[in-house]
């Protein structure tokens, strides 16, 4: 990689957990990479997009699907329109997450005529809800978000895919995915990989571009997020359920992600649905 990748931060998704856009590339979008997961489909143009050093074709029926920390650099030899959408995994229901993590790193796919026409049918439902004034939108956002991953992982399974999926990064991904409310220690993921615990400190963080702490931090955010939208439990209850060992620190980290306290968090959604 001769050009170091741009950080592109949550801010991105303008404080939404799901953001939709339509961009034009005229002729190069920089090398970058964020915390966020990401879909694009190309509808318009010619060029290429580098990802995780790989080359591969613009192709109308072709869609990419970005892990966070996957890097990613788009070339137009003619000015190329897509379709983008943004998201964090706290709209991701738990059994896609853990499809997600049967790929390593970027998804892209060839799709079908008629995968093709569900996927732009579905996007185009996200496109106008996104774009409404609706007051229960994020929900519907989220259902419609969900459904389009499960065409989009359900339109092909590769051999590599396949194989991936058995990569011991991928293995305890899910192990943490599976666990965050017991809080694993680094020396327990160690032990579960076979490394030791100062090499598998390296690797998680090469492969993810996060240490464990953060990464550990930023799943139990994301799922009390999910529990302050969709349940009345206290905070206390969403605080020991995520794994946060007091409700000041469950507090403090969520404002430090958010930058707004749970509470605040449960009534702005809540005022977003009357």
């Amino acid at each position: 990689m001769v050009n170091e990748a741009k950080f592109l931060n949550t801010n991105f998704l303008h404080g939404s957990e799901i953001y939709f856009v339509m961009s034009k590339i005229e002729k190069e979008y920089p090398l970058h990479f964020h915390e966020f997961y990401e879909i694009e489909l190309p509808i318009e143009g010619e060029g290429y997009e580098i990802i995780n050093g790989v080359r591969h074709e613009i192709d109308y029926s072709t869609i990419f699907l970005f892990h966070p920390t996957d890097y990613h650099q788009i070339f137009a030899t003619k000015p190329i329109t897509m379709y983008n959408i943004a998201f964090t995994n706290s709209v991701i229901d738990e059994e896609i997450i853990s499809n997600f993590l049967n790929y390593e790193s970027g998804i892209v796919i060839n799709l079908s005529e008629n995968k093709l026409n569900q996927i732009k049918t579905t996007i185009k439902l996200i496109q106008e809800i996104f774009n409404s004034h609706r007051s229960n939108k994020e929900d519907i956002l989220s259902h419609l978000l969900n459904a389009l991953l499960l065409i989009i992982i359900g339109s092909r399974q590769t051999p590599e895919a396949i194989e991936s999926s058995q990569s011991p990064i991928v293995s305890v991904l899910k192990y943490i995915h599976e666990n965050y409310s017991s809080n694993p220690t680094l020396q327990e993921l160690s032990d579960y990989c076979g490394y030791q615990r100062n090499y598998f400190c390296d690797y998680f963080k090469k492969k993810t571009g996060f240490t464990y702490k953060d990464y550990l931090s930023n799943i139990k955010i994301n799922a009390s997020k999910r529990l302050l939208k969709i349940t009345n439990k206290s905070i206390k209850e969403i605080a020991l359920e995520c794994g946060f060992n007091s409700v000041n620190n469950f507090i403090r980290k969520f404002k430090i992600h958010a930058n707004i306290t749970p509470m605040q968090y449960r009534k702005l959604y809540l005022e977003t649905k009357k």
